[in-house]
């Protein structure tokens, strides 16, 4: 698969999966405490670069562990596991040792669009902190994206 259609597969199951991810950031924001200092939608591709992933919230601040257990339970936006079915969201995958491209940057870079639009839509108004797009390992060619 070439990368564009790649591309093009990831994000209509990324668009398809929207209204989880909108509801629980819309759930994280009204949970936010007061000591946070920003967040960050971290997007973490799979270690073997297959095109599995998740994505999640994390606040910085004081007592970092405090923070983020204070969102512990709508902070993940996505996560692709696998089940006796198959993958859930099924999301395209990829041998990253047969790619023509970099599976984890387009990977991350598609990501980072989908959640643009997650944060246009969500209840951004919650919050004046400043948020910020970043993928684990500094993967993705247009990351880190500044939302706030």
């Amino acid at each position: 698969m070439e990368e564009t259609e790649y591309k093009s597969k990831l994000r209509r199951v990324l668009d398809e999966n929207s209204k989880v991810a909108l509801t629980n950031l819309n759930a994280t924001l009204r949970t936010i405490p007061k000591a946070a200092k920003s967040i960050e939608l971290m997007i973490f591709p799979d270690q073997d670069g297959e095109g599995t992933f998740s994505v999640s919230v994390s606040l910085t601040g004081p007592d970092l562990y405090i923070l983020n257990s204070s969102i512990n339970e709508t902070s993940e936006l996505i996560s692709v596991i696998h089940t006796p079915n198959g993958l859930q969201p099924k999301v395209p995958l990829m041998d990253p040792f047969d790619s023509e491209f970099e599976v984890k940057d387009a990977l991350c870079d598609v990501l980072g669009e989908w959640l643009e639009t997650i944060w246009i839509n969500s209840d951004k108004h919650l919050t004046n902190l400043a948020v910020t797009i970043v993928a684990d390992e500094g993967y993705g060619q247009s990351l880190p994206i500044k939302l706030n």
